[in-house]
């Protein structure tokens, strides 16, 4: 080991020696912590004085701590002596009667052997010699001031025993004895050790948190700098500014604990398996040691750099205390340390870490503190350790009402992680409850869960088996109402009449605020709050999004704690909404996302939601092949009786029809027809697949039939539902004379505007345009046609946008950039600039605004210059388009 910061106990030595060297001898007895140096310094000593001296040597051990004259044999084995004598001497150490014998043998071959040249005696470890040999070199000391012999002794800070204890006592009233003590290295020193061994600039770099880590301990310092060297750090580019904490420091950190004796190393496992600092009477009940013991040995390991504050010193440091124990031996410790924690009032979370990490539980107090405790982990976000806690609640119950209760709990927080782990409960919760085992509040989670993974019979059993029974408290019966109406809405052929029929006071019901989510919670207290949200936000996002901002901050409050299924329905719910306000790209990989959050096996019927969302915004974006990839996967086998399945159904059928399979379309359509039918539910408000199949049908030139599903479509609407009448009249529109065209594609574009469905619109506006174009109004065609090019642009559908411009290499650069929004015009060049973008000429802007064609041209000027434009062909797409009537009176309707 290198010599740093020694330099003051070395000129000591030398001095010793000079007098030692005139005749007058000494004793020197160097103490310090392990791997302070003493060694080192006993030797660079010994190579110092060289050939003035004689230099003998020898070393305690534990191994030899009972061999008597162990240690003063080494020494005669360095000296001139007769064979005969030394072995006469080793065969009386056993003979307490002989110690008189043999003292004064040892001393005469000890001075003897100085007569020529000042003889140098360094022992390493003297606190571990044997019995006789301490008092051989107590004999020694006593009479070396008159003779030139001096004495070297290592002796470890805080260690021997009591018999090394007096024989030290009487060794420090000798006139000649000097005590050198060897600290630990400072901050400075720590940089000059490492300056050894790495780059100047490195050692300079990392000395304040190599001396953080090892408290100047000089061999973890050590260590640290051969960590460094064997780590990426050693080849990086650029200023070193971090340390390297690994496998030497953590091989160090338990190789001086080893050295250091058993009794330290059971507090410093004590000390490492406690998550925090822990009173001086826990340490001594799991390390087996006497408090008083415990404290010194705990001052130590604080001075030896591993502890800082009654804690390891670096996470690695702990981590190689605790790898270090044979594992049946960590799991005593943690069961020890759990009911030390406990009979102490500890912390519960405190207790359960241990009992956790024990593996097993025995005592009945134990499932209540780990059920506790995995409540207080899944309120902060901790759900792996909280399913570790029930997983052993579970595991630990002594009957079957408490297995049945347990088992419900862990099925449910194993399904806020992720629905499909949950499923291997429920066969088991089926029956508990059936035969009476699970009650109360503990059967609502698994009711849900049946519902949500399409087991719908068992469901409906149950809950038909608990609607004769009284409940334990309004909370739950109010649950199970509600679990009887979630029932018939995501199933909806199980309706018991028309009561039960959804309707928009009921959708009211279902929202987050709803009655069954109580004051205070968090949206994941709630068992039945997954399926809410899915019914509510996922069935109609259209209606869902106009009271998004009441419980949308809930959703992504949940969605932040962790837990898979609110991550992935707050994907679904955002796809959702991307995909309403024509955002294909957000809309695809948002609900991309919900599908990796969860796996369709994990979303259970519900997963027609995110699949079709992503279907639909595939197909739109030309991404074909993506998306016929995930009509392949199996589909849960009650989806299609659900409101997902038939969202999944709807998606399915733009799929095909985008691949030009109209008939798979139209079949998927009527399909979805018939089963709204069936299931009473044909409503105005619902899903409207009349539109699709006569999409269908006009593809197929099937006209009549077309004409005649959209007349009923048109029928059951009133011109506030923006969506479907625009669709609607879009459609209808390629149904009538080129002539009525016009002005039912205008009403389409104002209605699918004022919506803000941008992709629909885009749609209309390229009908539009293609009329325009058919009855030879060119410049209204161009003007259309560019905006409906503009608004693909911004939805990212390709196959429209290339439609509109086939001979264009690059629609996008065909298009031109977007100059822009109005956000900068007064409302009367808004209005005025509104009506020229959609190309009406300046005297027919001032009759229909009753105004000059010179205040025309005015606002036109300040419009152009406002919005960076040039001329009313490049008015960008965010201008909106006047009150009902204007465009269709304008364009001669």
């Amino acid at each position: 080991m290198v010599m740093i910061e020694r330099d003051v106990q070395m000129a000591e030595l030398s001095e010793q020696f000079d007098r030692c060297s005139q005749g007058t001898g000494g004793l020197a007895i160097i103490r310090g912590l392990a791997a302070t140096g003493k060694t080192a310094l006993l030797y660079a000593f010994a190579d110092r004085v060289g050939s003035r001296s004689r230099f003998v040597s020898a070393a305690g051990s534990p191994a030899e701590q009972h061999l008597p004259l162990g240690v003063v044999d080494q020494i005669l084995q360095g000296v001139d002596v007769d064979p005969q004598e030394r072995e006469r001497a080793r065969q009386m150490a056993s003979d307490p009667q002989a110690l008189p014998e043999i003292l004064t043998t040892v001393w005469r071959i000890v001075h003897t052997n100085a007569a020529s040249l000042p003889l140098l005696i360094g022992v390493d470890d003297v606190h571990l010699a044997d019995s006789v040999s301490l008092q051989c070199l107590l004999f020694i000391a006593r009479r070396v001031r008159n003779f030139p012999i001096m004495l070297v002794l290592n002796n470890r800070t805080r260690a021997g025993g009591h018999e090394y204890a007096q024989a030290r006592t009487e060794m420090l009233r000798q006139p000649d004895c000097r005590q050198l003590r060897l600290p630990m290295l400072s901050e400075e020193g720590v940089a000059a050790l490492l300056a050894h061994e790495l780059d100047p600039h490195v050692a300079h770099s990392i000395a304040a948190g190599a001396y953080a880590v090892t408290g100047g301990n000089p061999l973890l310092a050590q260590a640290l700098a051969e960590d460094w060297q064997a780590s990426d750090l050693a080849t990086a580019t650029g200023q070193p500014s971090r340390l390297a904490v690994g496998e030497t420091y953590a091989d160090a950190v338990v190789s001086y604990l080893y050295r250091c004796g058993e009794e330290v190393l059971a507090v410093a496992r004590a000390v490492a398996i406690m998550r925090e600092p822990a009173s001086v009477a826990v340490l001594a009940q799991l390390s087996d040691a006497r408090a008083g013991a415990v404290k010194t040995v705990l001052d130590l390991l604080e001075e030896a750099g591993i502890l800082l504050h009654g804690q390891c010193r670096h996470p690695i440091a702990r981590q190689a205390v605790l790898d270090d124990m044979p594992p049946e031996h960590l799991e005593h410790l943690h069961r020890r340390a759990a009911q030390a924690l406990h009979h102490q009032g500890g912390q519960p979370t405190a207790v359960a870490h241990h009992l956790v990490a024990a593996g097993d539980s025995k005592e009945p107090w134990e499932t209540a503190i780990l059920q506790e405790s995995a409540d207080s982990a899944r309120t902060s976000g901790q759900l792996g350790f909280a399913l570790d806690c029930l997983e052993l609640a579970h595991r630990a119950s002594v009957d079957d009402t408490q297995r049945a209760v347990t088992r419900s709990v862990l099925a449910q927080a194993e399904w806020r992680v992720d629905p499909a782990r949950a499923v291997r409960h429920l066969g088991h919760l089926t029956i508990a409850i059936t035969e009476g085992r699970l009650t109360g509040r503990h059967v609502v989670a698994p009711v849900q869960q049946l519902l949500w993974h399409g087991r719908v019979d068992e469901a409906a059993q149950i809950l038909d088996q608990l609607a004769g029974e009284p409940q334990p408290d309004a909370n739950t019966a109010a649950d199970l109402r509600t679990l009887r109406d979630y029932l018939e809405r995501c199933y909806p052929m199980l309706r018991h009449g028309d009561a039960a029929r959804p309707g928009p006071e009921a959708d009211q019901q279902t929202l987050i605020l709803g009655e069954h989510l109580r004051s205070g919670e968090q949206l994941d207290d709630s068992p039945l709050a997954p399926m809410t949200v899915a019914l509510w936000a996922l069935v109609d996002p259209e209606r869902a999004e106009a009271t998004s901002a009441s419980w949308m901050p809930m959703l992504a409050e949940a969605a932040g704690r962790g837990a898979g299924v609110w991550r992935g329905l707050h994907a679904a719910v955002r796809a959702d909404q991307a995909l309403l306000q024509g955002d294909l790209p957000a809309a695809a990989g948002l609900a991309a996302t919900a599908l990796t959050e969860l796996s369709p096996m994990s979303w259970g019927v519900v997963v027609g939601a995110p699949l079709a969302c992503l279907l639909t915004a595939s197909a739109e974006m030309g991404r074909f092949e993506e998306a016929a990839a995930h009509l392949s996967p199996p589909m849960p086998d009650a989806l299609l009786q659900t409101p997902f399945g038939l969202r999944y159904l709807r998606a399915r059928g733009h799929l095909q029809l985008a691949l030009s399979r109209p008939y798979a379309a139209l079949s998927d359509f009527q399909t979805l027809g018939e089963t709204l039918r069936l299931w009473d539910a044909d409503t105005p408000a619902a899903v409207p697949w009349r539109l699709d199949a006569a999409q269908t049908l006009l593809r197929l030139g099937r006209q009549g039939e077309a004409r005649e599903l959209l007349d009923q479509q048109v029928s059951r609407l009133d011109s506030h539902d923006g969506r479907v009448f625009g669709r609607a009249l879009r459609h209808l529109a390629a149904t009538a004379d080129v002539r009525e065209r016009p002005r039912l594609l205008a009403d389409a574009v104002r209605a699918l505007q004022t919506a803000g469905d941008r992709l629909e619109l885009a749609h209309a506006l390229a009908d539009l345009g293609s009329t325009y174009k058919s009855i030879g109004d060119s410049s209204r065609a161009r003007i259309t046609m560019r905006r409906a090019g503009r608004v693909a642009q911004e939805c990212q559908a390709s196959p429209l946008a290339q439609g509109l411009y086939p001979d264009a290499g690059n629609w996008s650069a065909a298009l031109g950039p977007d100059r822009g929004g109005p956000t900068a015009l007064s409302e009367a060049e808004r209005r005025v600039g509104e009506l020229a973008a959609q190309g009406l000429p300046n005297r027919q802007i001032a009759e229909m605004l009753h105004i000059t064609t010179s205040t025309v041209e005015q606002h036109l000027t300040r419009v152009y210059r406002k919005l960076g434009v040039k001329s009313r062909t490049d008015l960008p797409t965010s201008l909106q388009i006047g009150p009902l009537g204007e465009l269709a009176s304008a364009s001669g309707g």
